[in-house]
Order: C-alpha cells, then structure tokens, then sequence
C-alpha cells in the first residue's frame, strides 16, 4: 500500500475499499473522505456498494460532543437492556451512536440531503480537533435533528477493536487526513460482496483495496 496513493484518492473524491479480515466480518467496505463529500458520492455508496451509509468519527471527538454509543443509550432503561446486551457473530461490539439528519434537508434520506447532513458533520469533527469544542456543540445541537438517516459511529481504538470504523480512521490518520469518512459495505446479491469482486469495482474506478491487516501493521509502527 502506497499512503500518498491513498492520500490522493480519497482528497480527489475516489473512494477507496477495505477488507477487514476472513476470520472476521469478511466483507470489503467503500470509504470516503467525508470533506469532499457530494451527493453523486452518495449515489455511488448507494447504487455500488448497497450497505448502510455511515458517517464516522473517533470516539474521542463524539465524547467531545457529548454523544454516547446506542447501547449505551438502551442500556439505560430495563426494557431494552437485554438487546443492547447481545453480539452478532463475529463478537465486537457495535459503533452506533445517533443517527441524525442536518435541520435544513427536505427528508433526509434523498442522496443531496445525507451528503449536506454529511459534510455538516464533518465540519463540527473538524472543530473539535481544532480545539473548538463549544463552537462544535453549539452547532451541533443547534443544527441537527435525531433520529434522522444519517448513523453515527464512534470509532474505539484499534487496539481495541478492529471493525472497518477503525481502520478507516486508523487509514486517514496514516495519510495525515482528518479522520472523518463515510463507510458502507459492498454487498452482492443477498450476501456480501467478495474481494475478488470489489477489486474489479476498484480497478474500474482507478482505486484499490486496501487489506485492515495492512493497516493495522503500519498505524502499529507509529503509535507504540
């Protein structure tokens, strides 16, 4: 993997692909620069890749804004706890916090709202880094609406969970970019879509994948 490549693609509006692991999810997830944003990206990680399009932020910056994970929500009354409480197969747990939408966008769900409510997003991640954090929450609780259709998800340590929230930000902060992207998977028929596949939409599109393994060993070397 070349990070100045991968820099370059994702500053250019390309996405690029991540594999997680075989022993894992096993799937390969379309991800985007969230600054760069448009609503033909959005069209694109809806008619390409097929999964749930996702805004992702470390969790650091949702702590910043106040956000908590869904199940950690849940958690908190007794009749919903023991959903919160369980796993899917392979075992991590989920990344949710809020879903939301931008107050200025007609539905919410059409390509050009979820890219506003997107791109909106990123501009508060972008805050908190800059250490503007009550600038960040006030427009933040000002300008959004929940439930909306755009998921949150607050990305943990890579040490502690390697999920493709993760290695997308782990991938951005290696290429000295915000960690701040939109994630979806690519999916297939009624399963995900295999690697093999997402290499051939990747070439088309003048992009790759990239392996999480690959990413874990390089944001290893410079964060011991």
């Amino acid at each position: 993997m070349v990070l100045s490549r991968v820099r370059d693609l994702l500053l250019s509006g390309k996405p690029v692909f991540i594999h997680d692991f075989s022993g894992r999810e096993d799937e390969v997830d379309m991800v985007f620069y969230a600054a760069v944003v448009t609503p033909k990206h959005v069209t694109m990680m809806r008619t390409l890749a097929g999964g749930l399009i996702c805004y992702v932020m470390p969790r650091y910056v949702g702590n910043a804004l106040g956000l908590k994970y869904m199940t950690e929500i849940l958690q908190a009354f007794s009749e919903f706890s023991s959903l919160a409480n369980r796993r899917l197969g392979y075992g991590d747990p989920p990344n949710f916090s809020l879903w939301v939408n931008h107050v200025s966008v007609k539905t919410g769900i059409r390509d050009r709202d979820r890219a506003l409510t997107i791109r909106r997003l990123d501009y508060i991640t972008r805050l908190v880094l800059e250490g503007k954090v009550e600038e960040a929450r006030k427009i933040f609780y000002n300008e959004f609406i929940s439930p909306g259709h755009v998921p949150i998800l607050l990305g943990r340590d890579l040490r502690e969970r390697k999920g493709h929230t993760e290695l997308s930000i782990a991938l951005a902060e290696l290429c000295g970019l915000r960690p701040s992207l939109v994630i979806t998977e690519m999916l297939s028929g009624d399963d995900a879509m295999s690697v093999d596949e997402a290499k051939k939409i990747a070439s088309k599109l003048g992009s790759m994948v990239v392996e999480g393994e690959e990413i874990i060993r390089l944001w290893l070397s410079t964060n011991q």
